[in-house]
């Protein structure tokens, strides 16, 4: 158990920065592109390739024990909630993570840099995919319907527009 721990320690201002950051750059569903290159940069400095999204905020990160066994799925969602009134909201946007997506996302980077140290996939098998995830909460519906009207997502929540495009094909098991 102290291997996870100090895997996982040895990460700690990785966590804490991606935590400051991402509280201090709230955006809310479909708009998450600060988030998006700040955690894409995070994962390419660890060695992870991307699979991008595309036209919309988010990504997957995998990492292979390689051997044998299930692909689980850890997901991070990114988006902010709408709440104008909070005392540390975006003054333009009114947008803040209220909703504690930052502290997941600080989390899952945590893990997939942990996961990256010596020793401890030793009792593993089969792959982890981190999915980096736009819009969860269910918010500024007009603003995503005229998306779908344009042609960018075909649904207005990101978990299902990632089912559409195939990004989370071949998982057995998600968090």
């Amino acid at each position: 158990m102290n291997l996870y721990k100090n895997a996982v320690e040895k990460n700690k201002k990785l966590i804490e920065d991606a935590f400051e950051y991402i509280w201090k750059n709230p955006e809310t569903g479909f708009k998450e592109w600060k988030t998006h290159e700040y955690l894409k940069n995070r994962f390419t400095s660890l060695g992870y390739n991307l699979t991008e999204a595309g036209n919309i905020p988010g990504f997957c990160a995998e990492f292979d024990t390689g051997k044998s066994g299930p692909t689980i799925l850890v997901f991070a969602e990114m988006d902010a909630l709408n709440v104008p009134t909070h005392p540390e909201a975006d003054p333009k946007t009114g947008a803040v993570h209220s909703c504690g997506h930052c502290v997941q996302t600080a989390a899952v980077l945590g893990v997939a840099a942990a996961i990256k140290e010596p020793g401890v996939t030793e009792g593993l098998c089969g792959k982890v995919r981190f999915v980096i995830v736009p819009a969860e909460e269910c918010i500024e519906i007009d603003f995503r319907c005229d998306l779908v009207k344009k042609g960018i997502i075909k649904y207005t929540s990101g978990k299902a527009e990632f089912l559409h495009r195939g990004l989370l094909d071949g998982g057995d098991l998600a968090f």
